[in-house]
């Protein structure tokens, strides 16, 4: 990453978290560039992934002046990631706490060879952060302690211009001897943090009217746009009886993880958490007798009138939040096997209501012969897993991004495929909307 920013004449310093540089990397790259390269960042990100092997897979704005970045690269069955966080201006909450220029005309080079802020800009950074996220553990206060130590007339400066006397006594005693975080003083800063925080705010000036409305303007604008296109992702496994969704789901909620805000798994239907139903392992999906005709049919426009509704209503909403949603199964799953609905009316009203459902943004049908399914799991007969094993094959059709995955490999084989489906369209996706050239 270093490289590619050095060759391309990038003005940047890495803001926090460098002191185990490049040998651990514990969480996201925060980093500052000049304002007038933010608009060519996607650009040098996409070349970064191009160079490093890997896929440039998210791209959220999370602030007007910041976009964090998710790369991903395969090896195997398992992913790993970077996650460089960009900003020039360092805003949160509506107000300028450090303006780029000045941050990188105070810059300094690390002993590893790459920029750093100044130590006084470091503290601050990290102590606004800190602050007004309204949590601080022990490692953190380390960070702050050592970034003082570098330059303790700098920051006590910085910070008394940051904070009012008594706030900035309060986190000065604590920082400027290193005290351990169990002692008085550090204590008292984690106890009165809401204090700190609002005299933080009242303290820091407001930029000007005209500044505010250009801000506002474009925070609305970034809002709008994660409405339209969501950064999160809603996944749907479907398959017979023995083609191992459940493990399957498993791996890919694990590895996945990392690229999202979080992740939630749902049995069928998109409902918010407080609404699940508790699904005990089915034994015999066709125990109970079909519904008749009318009650199938009623029955069947209740089932799709609750997705609408979840999706409406938490769905779509979950992946605003950049949540990643994994279904066991989905609508169409009735097509493939409507004894398990108790379904017994025609198919055709299933189908077409089916269309008519916003549906995943990718679908995997784990696929597998007979016997393998029968091997894992004999809930139903040779024959009808034999008929299911076709009919999962046909709703490939039903889907705009479905793919057939065989369930017949080693699990760690098939979640290797269902990752490379997954990050090729997270890569398309983002490329589509930063307006980069996909790769090939």
């Amino acid at each position: 990453m270093i490289r590619t920013f050095e060759s391309a004449g990038l003005p940047y310093c890495i803001l926090a978290g460098y002191d185990t540089y490049p040998e651990v990397i514990p969480s996201d790259i925060d980093f500052m560039v000049h304002p007038d390269w933010m608009h060519r960042l996607p650009t040098i990100i996409a070349a970064l992934a191009a160079g490093s092997g890997s896929h440039l897979i998210q791209s959220i704005r999370h602030e007007t002046t910041a976009t964090y970045f998710v790369l991903a690269r395969r090896r195997g069955a398992s992913l790993i990631y970077l996650h460089p966080d960009s900003s020039s201006d360092y805003r949160r909450r509506g107000r300028r706490w450090l303006r780029a220029e000045n941050v990188l005309e105070n810059r300094r080079r690390h002993p590893q060879g790459f920029w750093i802020p100044s130590a006084a800009d470091a503290f601050i950074y990290y102590l606004v952060k800190k602050i007004d996220k309204g949590n601080l553990n022990e490692m953190q206060a380390l960070e702050l302690s050592l970034r003082f130590s570098e330059d303790a007339k700098g920051c006590s400066k910085a910070l008394h211009a940051l904070l009012p006397a008594a706030e900035a006594n309060v986190v000065e005693a604590a920082v400027r001897t290193a005290m351990p975080f169990g002692s008085a003083p550090w204590q008292t800063v984690v106890a009165g943090i809401d204090r700190l925080r609002e005299a933080l705010h009242r303290h820091t000036p407001r930029e000007s009217l005209r500044s505010r409305f250009r801000q506002t303007a474009r925070n609305v604008y970034r809002v709008i746009n994660r409405f339209i296109h969501p950064t999160g992702l809603s996944i749907a496994f479907m398959g017979p009886d023995g083609s191992g969704k459940s493990a399957v789901i498993t791996e890919v909620a694990k590895q996945m993880a990392p690229a999202f805000r979080q992740v939630e798994y749902r049995h069928l239907k998109p409902r918010a958490a407080g609404k699940q139903v508790q699904h005990q392992p089915v034994t015999d999906p066709h125990a109970q007798p079909p519904r008749g005709t009318l009650g199938s049919l009623a029955k069947l426009v209740h089932f799709w009138a609750s997705y609408w509704k979840g999706t409406v209503s938490w769905l779509y909403p979950a992946k605003i939040c950049s949540t990643l949603v994994l279904f066991d199964r989905y609508f169409q799953d009735l097509l493939a096997d409507p004894r398990r609905y108790r379904y017994s009316g025609s198919l055709k009203p299933a189908q077409w209501l089916g269309r008519w459902l916003p549906g995943p943004d990718l679908v995997f049908i784990l696929d597998a012969p007979p016997e393998a399914l029968q091997a894992r799991k004999q809930e139903v007969p040779f024959a009808e897993s034999a008929r299911q094993r076709g009919a999962y094959l046909k709703l490939a059709c039903e889907f705009r991004h479905a793919s057939v995955i065989d369930a017949s490999q080693p699990l760690e084989q098939v979640v290797a495929t269902v990752l490379g489906h997954i990050v090729d369209h997270m890569q398309r996706r983002t490329a589509r909307r930063l307006g980069l050239s996909p790769r090939k």
